[in-house]
């Protein structure tokens, strides 16, 4: 049985309800692009993205953290869990 594996990510609370939930109502088109960007770089880079918590919701505003070079300007950011045990 394999051991479980999780990555940490600081991203932003708004991508929260689409990274938990699926729920991509609300984000505009470069929010949704950004975070189309970012979900197309964790298949590349783990095989999946399965985003199991979010920590500390309404977090640290930052201006640089996990999506910035995504194009994500200064937000609050969240810690996200992702599992990216291999299959």
């Amino acid at each position: 049985m394999p051991t479980i594996r999780l990555e940490y990510f600081d991203l932003p609370d708004h991508w929260a309800s689409a990274l938990v939930n699926g729920d991509i109502s609300g984000m505009d088109d470069d929010d949704e692009k950004a975070l189309n960007d970012f979900t197309d770089d964790m298949v590349a880079q783990y095989g999946k993205c399965w985003c199991i918590d979010v920590m500390d919701l309404n977090g640290d505003f930052r201006r640089y953290h996990d999506a910035t070079r995504f194009g994500v300007l200064a937000c609050n950011v969240s810690t996200y869990t992702f599992d990216v045990t291999p299959d």
